[in-house]
C-alpha cells in the first residue's frame, strides 16, 4: 500500500521501468518464445498491481474511504492509514498533532499499529477524529 506521495512517485518511477524493459523484452528477437512469454507475463502483472496501488492512494486521497460500521479493533488499526490518507493528512502532519515523529508513525503505519499503546492510539485516533462506540458481547 503507498502511504506517501514519495511512496507514489518511487511507484510512478517503477512502472515506468517496467514498461520501458517490457517494450525492450517484445523487440527483443533473440529471446525463446516461451521465455519472453513468461517474462513478459511477470511484467505485466507487476505493472498491473502497482498501477492499482496508485489508483487506490488517489481514491484515497480524494477522501474516498468509508470505514465499514462494525469493525473490530485490529480492522481500526489496519485502516488507520488509509483514514489518515483520506482525512487529507500526511504522515508529518498527523505526527505533529500527535506530538510524535515522522518516522515514529512510519514504524507505526508499517506494523499496522501493532503494539502501540492504547493511549498512543487514543491521541492518534482523537487526532483523527475518530470516536468509537465500544459494545460488550454477550
Amino acid at each position: 500500500m503507498i502511504k506517501s506521495e514519495k511512496q507514489k512517485n518511487r511507484t510512478l518511477e517503477s512502472i515506468n521501468k517496467f514498461k520501458l524493459e517490457l517494450s525492450k523484452l517484445l523487440e527483443s528477437s533473440t529471446m525463446e518464445k516461451d521465455f519472453k512469454e513468461t517474462y513478459k507475463n511477470s511484467y505485466e502483472i507487476m505493472i498491473n498491481q502497482l498501477e492499482k496501488e496508485v489508483a487506490e492512494y488517489e481514491e484515497l486521497k480524494q477522501g474516498k474511504f468509508e470505514l465499514p460500521k462494525d469493525v473490530t479493533f485490529i480492522e481500526l488499526l489496519k485502516n488507520l492509514t488509509k483514514i489518515r490518507i483520506s482525512k487529507g493528512l500526511s504522515q508529518q502532519d498527523l505526527a505533529k498533532l500527535v506530538g510524535i515523529s515522522r518516522q515514529q508513525l512510519n514504524r507505526y503505519e508499517e506494523h499496522d499499529y501493532q503494539n502501540v499503546s492504547v493511549e498512543k492510539i487514543n491521541s492518534i485516533l482523537q487526532s483523527l477524529n475518530i470516536y468509537l462506540d465500544l459494545k460488550i458481547a454477550a
